[in-house]
């Protein structure tokens, strides 16, 4: 069999669909959105529509749509942008995350605690609990806060409770932004953007091009931009849009949402079948996310008394791609930050993790064979390292 790909966490291929509207932008729309003449109108209406249909699909007013440079760019602009703000208006900033967000959003935290922001963060259970008592002092000394919270982890899928976050935000006046890379597409969004005040995704998680990323800015949020010279995105993304990229992803956006409840069912099913057969070949193997609600598309393994990051190379050279988590830590050690928050670091350094995460063209035939060369090469790692 071809090579397995199983890393649609990171970056899932590009949907066909996808390709051939970017494509149609590029031969029929070649303008700069910016610019007066005619090719330049014609890339400005297609530049429009893209945000429309994302506003659509989003339910959310195309106003407060903005395209950016990808997910992380996302997360980067709703935490410094918020904080840079709340200074520029003369108020000490206080943000508020959780100990398993992605590194987009926790290096940002660090980097607004350099300027001055006041950061803490709140823990989460391995049941995908949140804990915000830690929060109520500092709600009570600077109100007006944010606190971000990631949706869906990206190292295990747990799902963490947002309309809990929101409960507790709305009361102590804290605007909320939440990290959905993972889960638009793949959960139902529906009650969520209603009630957040930013919201981060990634086109590249959803059959999108490369690159592509939106920041939904609820109307009357101040956000200070991280670029400058130019008015595009309304000021907050200066530089020339990329219009074959708005359309793509609002392509990706809309066929991801029509098949969400079919590709919902059909991924959980491909991932249990996985679970199922590893856990039958290996005993002690360890299930990290599984002790309470996980995405369908996402399941992290972990494999004890095995060299940390060993594992995702051996499995590639046996023609099977995954991670040992998020493409973000690429070229890191030690053990992955969210799983040491979720289970203690004791824990998180004694097991070799693996993320194996399912997409659009993902068939249930590369699942089962790729489940039998998992078992094969942990055992032939085992007898090695043994």
């Amino acid at each position: 069999m071809a090579y397995i790909y199983l890393d649609h966490a990171a970056s899932t291929p590009m949907r066909p669909e996808v390709r051939a509207a970017m494509q149609a932008v590029e031969e029929e729309a070649p303008g700069n959105p910016s610019s007066p003449h005619r090719a330049g109108r014609e890339a400005r209406a297609r530049l429009d529509e893209a945000r429309s249909r994302v506003g659509r699909t989003l339910g959310v007013e195309p106003g407060s749509v903005f395209f950016v440079r990808g997910g992380t760019e996302s997360d980067n602009l709703a935490v410094l942008g918020w904080a840079r703000a709340r200074r520029r208006a003369g108020l000490t900033p206080h943000l508020f995350h959780s100990t398993i967000e992605h590194s987009a959003v926790a290096g940002a935290a660090l980097e607004v605690a350099r300027e001055g922001c006041r950061v803490q963060t709140f823990p989460v259970s391995p049941e995908g609990r949140v804990n915000l008592d830690q929060g109520e002092d500092a709600a009570t000394d600077s109100p007006g806060g944010l606190i971000s919270c990631i949706w869906v982890s990206h190292e295990c899928g747990l799902i963490l409770p947002i309309d809990q976050v929101v409960g507790w935000a709305r009361p102590r006046g804290y605007r909320v932004h939440v990290d959905g890379v993972q889960g638009v597409g793949r959960l139902d969004h529906g009650s969520i953007l209603p009630e957040v005040d930013l919201f981060s995704l990634s086109a590249r998680k959803l059959g999108g091009p490369r690159g592509m990323g939106i920041l939904v800015v609820r109307q009357g949020t101040e956000i200070h931009p991280g670029l400058f010279g130019g008015g595009q995105e309304g000021g907050l993304r200066p530089g020339t849009e990329d219009v074959a990229g708005a359309v793509g992803t609002a392509v990706a956006l809309e066929l991801a949402a029509t098949s969400r409840e079919a590709e919902e069912v059909r991924l959980g099913e491909l991932l249990e079948t996985l679970e199922d057969r590893l856990r039958l070949a290996i005993p002690d193997l360890v299930i990290h996310g599984a002790e309470g609600p996980r995405t369908p598309h996402i399941l992290n393994l972990g494999i004890p008394g095995l060299p940390q990051d060993l594992l995702p190379g051996a499995l590639d050279l046996a023609g099977v791609g995954v991670s040992a988590g998020s493409a973000c830590r690429s070229g890191t050690t030690g053990p992955s930050p969210a799983l040491s928050a979720l289970y203690g670091p004791d824990h998180a350094a004694a097991v070799a993790p693996v993320r194996i995460s399912l997409g659009w063209n993902t068939r249930a035939a590369q699942v089962e064979e790729a489940a039998q060369i998992i078992i094969r090469t942990v055992e032939e790692v085992r007898r090695a390292f043994g």
